[in-house]
């Protein structure tokens, strides 16, 4: 008895552990895990709120159409769509960037287009930055010049405006800027929160606590909005943290914010469970098909990977020609607005009479307008043809294409799953296979080969749709990363090339001196004057520790040594012309060009 007793007493001691677990965890740990919830919160209201109204309002429009007197009244609601969003881009607007791989930057308006690059672009831009050194700009105070809750109700009616007219998208780019936007607008200072906090010291001491003061806190909250916000859509929190994470830091990344921001997906995915009565997931699936294990059914998966490889790289070079006519031949925001609207109702009218005259089916608008959504759950309910699925993989992603890149806001990954669906449903009615076997695999391929999210696209088929699927997505991730490699519809932020365009026009380059240079000054070269460019510093090869290291404001006297890297500063085309020259002095020696 006494050994009971004795065990007894060190089980209550134990008890402590769970009594001070807090402990455990520091203040900062703490802070995060709070703010995370308070993040998943907030976000999924507003995020479920579009999803809600999105819907509601689509629907409403499209059944006005089918049972109006014509269906050639959809453009009224499109141009009209297309209308409050060149307005809605015009109040407040600011201007952001994204560098594309050749190092150039773009301008973006905020509220028009995929509001995914946007949101990468908010997201870095407390980074520190070469550009932000010349500025003398630094930390999360650069993000705070820029808009927050202001552009997420921009970005909610133009979001509502342009889907729930019927233009032709997805949501989960426009909340995903909407989800980065609210994050950071919750821990932005403001004046209210500051008067208050120089009167009471309670509040004072709170804001001290709640407001993130370094990037990596800035960044964790950010990530957590984003987080929430494809949770709400997908239905699949562990696949939209990782979302998150792989869009953001595609080539490395971040366990610790990773966990922030799968707290804030949980909270939102369990909001959304509880209102939406366990269907959180998007797609209308009543029985899960288990997918065979035979060597044909992989050999067709081969074949379906490959066929939707194809289809991304060539929506990928479309995507270039449609930003291309847009933009560049279209400078007049209201006119390109406007254009774009009728390009997608135009092609909508096509599907209706087309589909109509050949007896192919009832809902030819719902191929092309909309989400896309409705359509996927026909496809995996069997109700689509091969000439069905061939005409809105077609239609939908010319339609999709005119309306993000005239401006309309809308995303790419639902159509992204839809150009896959829409190909397994072709190979499902060919080799007589039930449409779901095929349709989540492609589903896995699309999300690889177009937004390159390799791990999200496991975990959305597993989460979704069951560990069946297990095995057939990591078959279709493998086949999709080999054809993909790098692409990818998102453009990374991240700065991956020598190369770096500081203005437009003005770059800095990175380039080995050539052997012919070693044991000489540029004084000796003389080059300011043979090239017209400045040398703003020195990577030198070796230093007397023997590891490198770079002095800027080299000094022209200063003896160069073969493998020494300047950091040359100047015009595109002046550098280019040192680049080519270069190139020839490597050649010389057998060297090869970085």
């Amino acid at each position: 008895m006494r050994s009971i007793g004795n065990a007894l007493l060190d089980a209550l001691k134990h008890l402590n552990i769970v009594r001070n677990l807090p402990k455990y965890f520091d203040e900062e740990e703490q802070r995060l895990a709070i703010q995370s919830v308070i993040i998943g919160v907030v976000v999924w209201a507003i995020v479920f709120s579009l999803k809600t109204a999105v819907h509601w309002l689509f629907e409403t429009t499209l059944h006005l159409l089918e049972s109006g007197p014509s269906p050639w009244l959809l453009f009224i609601p499109l141009l009209l769509g297309a209308f409050i969003v060149a307005w809605l881009a015009q109040i407040r607007p600011s201007t952001l960037h994204y560098r594309d791989k050749q190092g150039h930057i773009h301008e973006l308006n905020d509220v028009e287009g995929d509001g995914m690059e946007r949101a990468i672009s908010l997201y870095y831009t407390s980074e520190p930055s070469f550009e932000q050194a010349l500025t003398g700009q630094e930390g999360v105070e650069v993000r705070w010049e820029l808009p927050t809750f202001s552009l997420a109700i921009r970005k909610f009616l133009a979001t509502l405006a342009t889907l729930g007219s019927g233009g032709s998208g997805g949501l989960e780019a426009s909340v995903t800027l909407i989800g980065e936007s609210v994050a950071a607008g919750l821990f932005k200072p403001r004046t209210i929160t500051q008067t208050g906090s120089k009167k009471l010291t309670l509040i004072a001491r709170f804001w001290r606590w709640w407001q993130p003061d370094r990037t990596d806190h800035l960044q964790t909250a950010q990530l957590s909005g984003i987080a929430a916000a494809v949770a709400v859509l997908l239905g699949t929190p562990f696949a939209a943290a990782f979302f998150a994470s792989e869009v953001m830091y595609r080539y490395r990344p971040v366990i610790e914010k990773l966990v922030y921001a799968l707290i804030s997906a949980m909270v939102a995915f369990f909001l959304t469970d509880l209102v939406t009565e366990g269907h959180p997931v998007p797609f209308e699936t009543d029985l899960i098909y288990v997918p065979p294990s035979t060597l044909p059914y992989f050999a067709i998966l081969i074949l379906l990977g490959v066929v939707v490889s194809l289809v991304s790289q060539y929506f990928r070079r479309l995507r270039v020609s449609f930003e291309h006519g847009f933009y560049d031949r279209q400078p007049n925001i209201w006119r390109r607005h406007l254009l774009g609207a009728f390009v997608t109702g135009l092609i909508a009218i096509t599907v209706h009479y087309a589909t109509h005259y050949f007896n192919l089916t009832e809902h030819g608008l719902e191929l092309v307008l909309g989400p896309g959504e409705s359509v996927v759950n026909m496809a995996f309910a069997g109700e689509l043809t091969i000439a069905v699925a061939l005409i809105a993989l077609v239609a939908k992603m010319i339609a999709t294409l005119a309306t993000i890149t005239s401006g309309g806001s809308a995303g790419l990954l639902v159509p992204t799953l839809f150009f896959g669906t829409m190909v397994a449903s072709i190979l499902a009615n060919i080799f007589n296979y039930e449409p779901m076997v095929l349709i989540v695999p492609a589903m896995v391929a699309s999300l690889v080969s177009i937004a390159n999210v390799p791990l999200a696209a496991i975990l959305f088929a597993v989460e979704a749709f069951g560990s069946v699927y297990m095995v057939p997505a990591l078959f279709m991730m493998v086949i999709g990363t080999i054809l993909a490699h790098e692409q990818t519809i998102y453009r990374t932020q991240r700065e991956t090339y020598e190369s770096r365009q500081i203005l437009p026009g003005v770059s800095v380059r990175r380039l080995s001196i050539p052997a012919r240079w070693a044991n000489r000054t540029l004084i000796d070269i003389d080059f300011r004057r043979r090239f017209d460019l400045n040398v703003i510093g020195l990577v030198e090869y070796r230093t007397n520790e023997g590891s490198p290291r770079v002095r800027l404001g080299t000094a022209s006297s200063t003896i160069l040594e073969e493998g020494d890297t300047l950091i040359v500063l100047g015009r595109d085309e002046k550098l280019a012309e040192l680049e080519a020259f270069f190139e020839i002095e490597y050649a010389k020696k057998g060297d090869v060009i970085e």
